[in-house]
């Protein structure tokens, strides 16, 4: 999960390690780590769960009081991410900007296979829906929304860092305004969150010759 540095100017943070790599490289290791957790709290219902209301009985039973709704907790590590995401956005001011681009690079690189293995699941939960296994009819919405819940948060959790990073090569006259809307917009889409970051490395790489 290393990456390069991008020129070479103290100021727009093109030299040296930051200790925003290490959140970097942290929020990587958390969006891989609590999908784990959310599913190994998914009751573990079998051929003899023939109903909704039999699934919420299951559920109470094996995460106690709060039933079926224990792996959704798991649901609130991406949002918190956010959150901390947009607070050092706003907090680290004097953080270059290639500081906040190197960070981004890290989490989304990382997490290309994190998305296409998200990708691969909904796909196979919504094939079980066709299953003969009645109880897969119940399953598989749930846990269908709430991994496109959770790719779709985790995605856009890294966006305040890049768009900290296009604000302050705006103010630094690196970039146009249209680009900046264009690559900001790019940031809350899949796929094209990452293209809009490679675009953005390959752009500040002309700045830094």
């Amino acid at each position: 999960m290393q990456t390069a540095e991008l020129g070479t100017g103290v100021q727009d943070g093109g030299k040296g390690f930051h200790p925003l790599y290490l959140w970097g490289i942290f929020y990587v290791l958390m969006t891989y780590g609590y999908p784990v957790l959310w599913f190994f709290t998914l009751p573990k219902a079998d051929e003899t769960v023939t109903s909704d209301a039999a699934y919420k009985e299951l559920a109470r039973a094996q995460n106690g009081a709060l039933g079926e709704n224990l792996p959704f907790v798991f649901l609130g590590i991406p949002i918190v991410l956010l959150l901390i995401n947009i607070i050092l956005a706003i907090a680290l001011k004097k953080t270059g900007r290639r500081h906040f681009l190197n960070t981004a690079r890290i989490i989304k690189y990382s997490l290309i296979p994190f998305f296409i293995m998200g990708g691969l699941l909904i796909l196979a939960f919504f094939l079980f829906m066709f299953t003969p296994v009645v109880i897969m009819v119940f399953v598989s919405p749930m846990i269908m929304g709430a991994l496109a819940v959770m790719g779709y948060i985790s995605m856009v959790g890294s966006a305040p860092l890049v768009i900290a990073y296009l604000s302050k090569a705006a103010k630094d006259k690196k970039n146009g305004t249209l680009w900046t809307i264009v690559m900001t917009i790019m940031q809350f889409i899949f796929g094209l969150d990452v293209l809009g970051t490679i675009l953005c490395v390959i752009k500040e790489k002309k700045h830094s010759r």
